[in-house]
């Protein structure tokens, strides 16, 4: 009896956090929303014809506001994103690449709700979209659903762009779940499997890192698990190793 008693109250936190998160996550989505209605010309992509248009979706690790950047990357232009670019830049006369936070669809309860945070930044212009989601995700019962459902969003609107999916840098069941949804949809994936939980590849506690204006972040304890330069590097090479130019 005292082990069901355990059980039924795990359970419920379980659901209380689970609440808490998707509330989390509908707050940040209208926010966001409304940022793009306010300052539209402000985040209204540039995307050209004569240009390589690239687009990447992601959490934290491709973009968090208070760093300007992926996080704990100790350069501005030190995460995946940045050198992902940088490649783009080596090989094509003009680059244009977009970024967004689209952590609030991670923690959604009704994912597909937060979608139309996409639609400005979509384009049959895009050569490119790259997607890392999942590390914010703790319920993964309709992960892989939800997944697929958002490379299908991507297809409708950015149909010549070749998509890649950026496998999970913290857990295998995710990874696994995106490798999955990758094949379904006939999309390109960069498996991490091989460094996840190795700490060489992570960040850590007390790391200065540079600002765009020059001043100094600090990587927090929280925040040491995140991919440090050498994760960023690994998941960049990931990347450039499958697109197709």
């Amino acid at each position: 009896m005292g082990g069901d008693k355990v059980y039924r109250h795990e359970q419920s936190q379980n659901a209380q956090l689970r609440q808490l998160q998707s509330l989390e996550g509908r707050t940040d989505y209208l926010e966001q929303r409304l940022q793009q209605v306010t300052e539209y010309y402000n985040v209204q992509p540039e995307y050209r014809d004569d240009a390589y248009n690239y687009l990447a979706i992601g959490n934290s690790l491709t973009l968090i506001t208070s760093w300007g950047r992926g996080i704990c990357a100790t350069q501005p232009d030190g995460d995946y994103f940045g050198l992902v670019k940088a490649h783009l830049s080596e090989n094509h006369n003009d680059v244009t690449a977009y970024r967004i936070n689209f952590s609030s669809w991670e923690r959604m309860g009704e994912r597909r709700q937060s979608l139309d945070l996409l639609n400005m930044l979509l384009s049959d212009k895009l050569n490119l979209v790259t997607i890392q989601l999942g590390e914010n995700v703790s319920d993964t019962s309709r992960f892989e659903a939800d997944l697929e459902e958002l490379i299908s969003y991507v297809q409708q609107r950015a149909p010549k762009a070749q998509i890649i999916i950026i496998g999970d840098f913290w857990d295998k069941e995710r990874n696994n779940m995106r490798k999955e949804a990758a094949q379904n949809k006939s999309v390109t994936f960069v498996d991490l499997s091989a460094i996840i939980g190795d700490k060489s590849y992570q960040s850590k506690e007390g790391t200065p890192c540079l600002l765009d204006d020059g001043s100094t972040m600090i990587v927090s304890k929280a925040a040491e698990t995140h991919p440090g330069d050498k994760g960023m590097a690994y998941i960049s090479d990931k990347v450039i190793e499958k697109i197709h130019e």
